[in-house]
């Protein structure tokens, strides 16, 4: 925690959206590439907030967006130092992380697909899908799950 829900009670004070602002930032530079709600709720948390009500998110979702971070197409909110076009690693993760396979950045996605493909060029596309899953400590291909594979797949 670095403050209490008043910080956030303040926006769109100055002071307060500084605070907000750095706080994401400092997340962002973590934990990125994070998907921009997850961002939202991390920060609200730093806040004191558990429960995020779509109004406070949406503004959250606001000053992320001032802070000068890239925000992509899928909403995931990039570090200073990553370019999504050319970063190329992966983050793999096991069942025991709290990460939704939902929330993990398409490209990061792709750039695990891309390493398994080169281990195994004749890898087929069912394959491939079950391997990137099992990368990111997935084993059942949901449809939700399927159409976030598909996203990454595009990115190839």
């Amino acid at each position: 925690p670095v403050g209490d829900v008043t910080v956030l009670d303040d926006l769109p004070k100055k002071a307060a959206k500084e605070k907000v602002r750095a706080v994401a930032t400092e997340i962002a530079e973590f934990e990125g590439p994070i998907h921009l709600a997850r961002l939202a709720q991390l920060t609200a948390a730093s806040f004191g907030v558990q429960r995020l009500w779509p109004a406070r998110e949406k503004k959250l979702v606001y000053q992320i967006r001032q802070t000068g971070l890239l925000v992509d197409d899928d909403k995931f909110v990039w570090p200073s130092d990553l370019d999504p076009t050319t970063w190329g690693e992966f983050r793999p993760s096991d069942s025991t992380v709290d990460r939704p396979f939902t929330e993990i950045s398409p490209v990061e996605i792709a750039n695990a697909m891309r390493v398994l493909t080169n281990s195994n060029p004749t890898i087929s596309a069912a394959e491939l899908d079950a391997a990137a899953l099992q990368t990111f400590g997935r084993k059942r291909k949901t449809k939700q799950f399927a159409a976030h594979l598909d996203r990454a797949r595009s990115l190839l």
